[in-house]
């Protein structure tokens, strides 16, 4: 059996910090698509929902994923598949109707103005394709990933430890330590990795002071209550509500970055909310309420750390893709004259931690390919203490980092 191993090690992110940040010093940046690039990134959203959609009917209890991460490594993997195999892996990730030049440009775009939207916040995406010496690799397809996705890539021997050593150092220093090991060992059978990275770090706006956190209940959807320790603060912040949910919206930053919280509201549960509201058209509602209306709201946020981990294929066959996981089926004769490679790994996990300085969180996936064989005045209480959704967003785009159920 002989595997590719795409691995993308998708987003860290990592806030810190409890000041106030004064809105007019390093004011964010808007980024301007073109109506093209308008439209590609309405389909990517697309698919963010309906990955996120299909991981809650599979989970029972939280999650926490990286859409983001996902569409970057995956197109980054479209690109070395060819006939129906290209056009099926294009339709679920959104692009069935672009160019490969469009959807690649469209990403270069993307991992060039998100890190630029906000002095105030450091996003950093990053790229690499690391190959077992002596397995071809189309130079188009390496010079491709160089140029839309600045992926450079390089030779090693994968039978050496210092491989596993040289991949890892890489993921920890993209990731400023917070993914310390992506790999434990290299099989005989692995071809290369392809490793995406993403990583966050921010503060909150609006401060929580430490000093005013209290102890009290937990209620779940998907388990027992528990105590949990609670951060609260009273301010201003973008709120909506829908028929089954309070949102709010809480930046970082010069608010070019946000967490938007998802509440439901009482009878209702988070299941429910993805079921009849979690689509792209009340989303783009949602994100065009808060940007027009404020509220006052009394926050009392617990604090939590999640980890998560899944194994994506039987997620993405669910949403369609399936011929790239078909033994002789599925065709990558755009990444190497090696036949029957399909994919036969698709793996994410992540981890994320929210207190009162703000949020550490990480993502890792890997795709791997293998060959045949009340009064408006007065504070509004905004009690997060039940099961809640949440996302990461850029503001001016509404582009997704991160969706999660706790």
């Amino acid at each position: 059996m002989v595997f590719l191993l795409v691995a993308l090690l998708a987003s860290v992110v990592c806030f810190s910090g409890c000041e106030k940040i004064q809105q007019q010093c390093n004011r964010r940046r808007t980024i301007v698509l073109t109506k093209t690039e308008q439209a590609i990134h309405a389909d990517a959203g697309i698919f963010a929902f309906r990955l996120f959609k299909q991981v809650a009917l599979e989970e029972d209890g939280g999650f926490f994923i990286s859409p983001l991460s996902a569409s970057l490594a995956l197109s980054m993997t479209a690109n070395g598949t060819a006939g129906n195999t290209a056009v099926q892996m294009k339709e679920v990730l959104g692009f069935e109707g672009y160019t490969y030049e469009e959807m690649n440009g469209f990403f270069e775009k993307m991992s060039r103005e998100l890190p630029n939207a906000d002095k105030k916040t450091q996003l950093a995406i990053a790229n690499s394709l690391w190959i077992r010496e002596g397995f071809p690799v189309y130079d188009s397809y390496k010079n491709l990933l160089d140029t839309y996705y600045h992926a450079q890539a390089r030779e090693l021997n994968f039978d050496s430890n210092q491989a596993i050593k040289t991949i890892n150092n890489w993921c920890a220093n993209k990731t400023n330590g917070l993914i310390k090991e992506i790999i434990d060992e290299i099989e005989p059978s692995m071809l290369a990795y392809l490793i995406n990275a993403l990583y966050f770090k921010g503060t909150w706006t609006y401060a929580f002071d430490a000093a005013h956190s209290y102890d009290d209940t937990f209620y779940p959807d998907f388990e027992q209550e528990s105590t949990v320790n609670y951060m609260t603060q009273t301010e201003t912040f973008p709120y909506t509500e829908t028929e089954f949910a309070g949102i709010a919206s809480f930046p970082y930053g010069n608010q070019a970055y946000s967490m938007v919280v998802i509440l439901p509201k009482e009878g209702v549960t988070a299941k429910q909310v993805i079921h009849q509201e979690m689509t792209p058209a009340i989303w783009q509602t949602v994100m065009n309420d808060l940007e027009c209306n404020n509220r006052k709201l009394e926050v009392s946020m617990p604090k939590f750390t999640t980890e998560f981990e899944k194994d994506l294929i039987p997620t993405l066959w669910a949403m369609g893709m399936t011929l790239p996981f078909i033994e002789g089926a599925a065709d990558f004769s755009n990444l190497s004259p090696v036949s029957g490679l399909f994919i036969g790994l698709v793996k994410q996990k992540t981890y994320i931690e929210v207190n009162e300085k703000g949020t550490r969180a990480a993502a890792v996936t890997a795709v791997g390919i293998r060959k045949t064989s009340l009064d408006p005045d007065a504070p509004m209480p905004f009690t997060i203490n039940k099961s809640f959704l949440y996302l990461i967003v850029e503001k001016s785009t509404g582009t997704i980092l991160f969706m999660g159920r706790q």
